[in-house]
């Protein structure tokens, strides 16, 4: 499903280029679960960035389903990222003004749903990963795993090809990372 070829990525800074990723080749098929370990600051991000069209890089070939996505302009990378991704970052990307199904609605705004289909599915993922308890509840106020529950659930309603989660758990106790990898378990069925 994802294959990388010799991909590299420079960073930037001054006078100086950062190499983030070295010739990084890949394979990745579906139904597969991979983690990627390293230090921090050795390009596990910059990798999950690369993977999602988030994030440019400079030498290499990405492919999807065999086809080359490596000269993909903003907007075909946009649609890449629609069509295929599902990103799950550390720190939750979650509107926290807005209500938990305010944040999951606002996600299922670019379905093209009828706004009574919108309102059901709503309820359902929030049910899905658990919050219907919190669903009123500003996002703000809620903890570290109901925010990532949240998050989840806005990966979930779209049913990605390809789910990328950046250090999902990380900063979660042992509860509340039990309670998320519950919801992970489901969003990946």
């Amino acid at each position: 499903m994802i294959r990388l070829e010799n991909i590299s990525k420079y960073y930037h800074s001054g006078n100086n280029i950062v190499l983030a990723l070295r010739k990084i080749n890949l394979d990745m098929n579906i139904g597969e679960f991979i983690v990627i370990t390293g230090e921090s600051g050795s390009g596990k991000s910059t990798l999950l960035n690369v993977l999602s069209g988030l994030d440019t890089y400079e030498e290499g070939k990405l492919f999807i389903n065999n086809k080359n996505v490596s000269h993909y302009s903003v907007r075909e990378l946009e649609h890449y990222r629609k069509d295929y991704i599902g990103f799950i970052f550390q720190d939750y990307n979650i509107i926290n003004s807005y209500s938990v199904y305010q944040n999951v609605a606002l996600a299922l705004t670019v379905q093209g749903l009828s706004k009574e289909e919108k309102h059901q599915k709503t309820i359902e993922i929030i049910k899905q990963v658990g919050l219907e308890k919190q669903m009123h509840q500003k996002a703000v106020k809620l903890s570290g795993g109901e925010k990532q529950r949240l998050t989840i659930s806005r990966v979930a309603y779209r049913n990605p090809d390809i789910v990328l989660m950046d250090e999902a758990t990380s900063a979660l106790d042992s509860q509340n990372e039990s309670e998320v990898q519950m919801a992970l378990d489901e969003l990946l069925k």
